[in-house]
């Protein structure tokens, strides 16, 4: 009889320490074969999870996940880098509660219908909020909105503009032969960045439809574009 408590013992101990120690590594790559399965791929990654206590992870209940990688394709969303937390996670259900992080070098824009480019610069995006609408707020350098406000006022209305210069609030002021066009920054009806200017609105781009990000505003913040949007990031945990 003591032989066999103590064989229950045993056991009990090894299944114990296992569910304690182990689970933490099991539910990485339970977190890694979601990505996997939402479409997310990464030239490296890092995976972190914990909960407390950790056998809640057997139960697919984390209190967080963090996740970096580089060159990340994750659907149509493109970005050199991404570092994101999650808080409040079901594993099996693939929500989220909350979210923070950045990408960098990201790229959200839907490609161009006559080249297949895409037809907007990487930006910066800041996340933060709750995972199914969280604020997102995207930053484009200077010199990069400049250059393609440019190019898509000559495309649309075969004014060449020698310079663009961007004025707080959402104003643009643009420099042609002869003449200054003053515009104005807006999210459209359709949800594309466009700008207004008295030769009628030229769109500068708008985002990939298969990426849950809706933009909302665009402002001139410290001489760079700055759009305000919501991001559902449950909706790309889901593929």
């Amino acid at each position: 009889m003591r032989g066999c408590l103590f064989v229950l013992l045993f056991a009990a101990v090894v299944i114990g320490s296992i569910a304690w120690f182990a689970s933490a590594p099991i539910a990485s790559t339970v977190v890694g074969a979601i990505l996997d399965g939402s479409g997310f791929r990464a030239a490296s990654s890092t995976i972190s999870v914990t909960a407390d206590p950790p056998p809640r992870l057997l139960l697919g209940q984390a209190d967080r996940v963090a996740i970096s990688a580089t060159d990340v394709q994750w659907q149509s969303l493109r970005a050199a880098r991404l570092s994101l937390t999650f808080d409040g996670v079901d594993l099996f259900a693939r929500t989220a509660t909350t979210i923070h992080g950045s990408l960098e070098a990201a790229d959200v824009a839907a490609e161009d219908e006559t080249t297949g480019a895409s037809a907007a610069p990487t930006a910066t995006i800041q996340v933060d909020g709750p995972a199914a609408a969280a604020d997102a707020a995207i930053t484009v350098d200077a010199a990069t909105i400049r250059r393609l406000i440019v190019a898509a006022v000559e495309r649309e209305f075969s004014v060449k503009a020698t310079g663009a210069e961007l004025v707080a609030p959402n104003r643009l002021r643009l420099a042609a032969p002869g003449a200054t066009i003053d515009a104005t920054l807006v999210v459209d009806e359709r949800g594309a960045l466009a700008v207004s200017t008295p030769l009628g609105s030229v769109e500068m781009f708008r985002v990939d439809p298969a990426i849950p990000l809706r933009l909302r505003s665009v402002t001139v913040v410290d001489g760079a574009l700055r759009l305000d949007g919501i991001l559902d990031v449950n909706a790309l945990l889901h593929g």
